[in-house]
């Protein structure tokens, strides 16, 4: 509808000229008054209204999963020999590790080399070979950690020269994350009514959140696993300790007060 429509109920500025004034006074404080009303709710909260507080959660996670290397190092006169004594050993070890109950999937070749072995000659004043030496070892995420020592046992009896590990960790930490989130809320929810009320205010409202978590951590703890390496003599198997581990969860609160 033409705005002419509307102009026609209202007299013009001969007509009336104080009627006009007014009804220009009129728009221009209504347009004025929605401007402010706009900037208001537009305007974000003063910072001098709001308190931030942190909460620390904890809960005590027992490992599910530990991580063991197992190398296995071999010496020969070429690399070839050197190779196919390696892999004769390795295939070994990753099939009666298999057998022990742990699926390919879980099992990782890493770290493989092969190198010339020198050694100073005093009488020629040179450098001269003595033999090349092949190494790879065995990255094994174990699931049952009830088997972690009959693994390293495995292991020892099989070839291996060097053995490091356990690492533990927790294969779904949402349950502890949960519980460690929880707790923290509740600790910055105590300190900010505390602030609140000691400044004789009130929490209106929650107005941001964030959140880390610490890298879990705890003791770990195996028996010497030198003695009966490689078959025969007293038993091999360490007696390994799972422990626990800590997982520390920081929540960061930013609550508006009011009077």
């Amino acid at each position: 509808m033409h705005p002419s429509f509307f102009m026609s109920f209202f007299p013009t500025w001969r007509e009336n000229p104080i009627f006009t004034v007014l009804l220009s006074l009129v728009c221009f404080a209504l347009i004025l008054f929605l401007g402010v009303k706009t900037s208001v709710l537009d305007k974000p909260t003063p910072i001098e209204h709001t308190i931030f507080v942190e909460g620390v959660g904890k809960a005590t996670m027992s490992p599910d999963i530990a991580v063991m290397t197992f190398g296995i190092s071999s010496t020969s006169k070429s690399v070839s020999e050197a190779q196919k004594q390696n892999t004769a050993l390795m295939n070994t070890l990753i099939e009666k590790i298999k057998a022990a109950g742990v699926v390919g999937a879980d099992l990782q070749t890493k770290d493989y080399s092969a190198y010339e072995k020198l050694e100073w000659n005093p009488l020629t004043q040179k450098s001269e070979s003595t033999g090349w030496v092949v190494s790879q070892a065995l990255a094994v995420k174990i699931r049952d950690v009830q088997k972690i020592s009959v693994i390293v046992e495995i292991a020892g009896q099989n070839g291996s020269t060097s053995i490091s590990g356990p690492t533990f960790t927790v294969d779904d930490q949402s349950t502890y994350e949960a519980t460690a989130r929880e707790k923290a809320l509740a600790e910055a929810k105590l300190k900010a009514e505390t602030i609140a009320r000691t400044l004789g205010l009130k929490i209106d409202r929650v107005v941001s959140y964030s959140e880390y978590k610490e890298d879990a951590s705890g003791p770990i703890f195996y028996a010497d696993m030198k003695e009966g390496m490689g078959g025969g003599g007293a038993p091999s198997a360490p007696s390994i300790q799972t422990g626990t581990q800590e997982l520390r969860l920081h929540s960061t609160v930013t609550y508006l007060l009011s009077n």
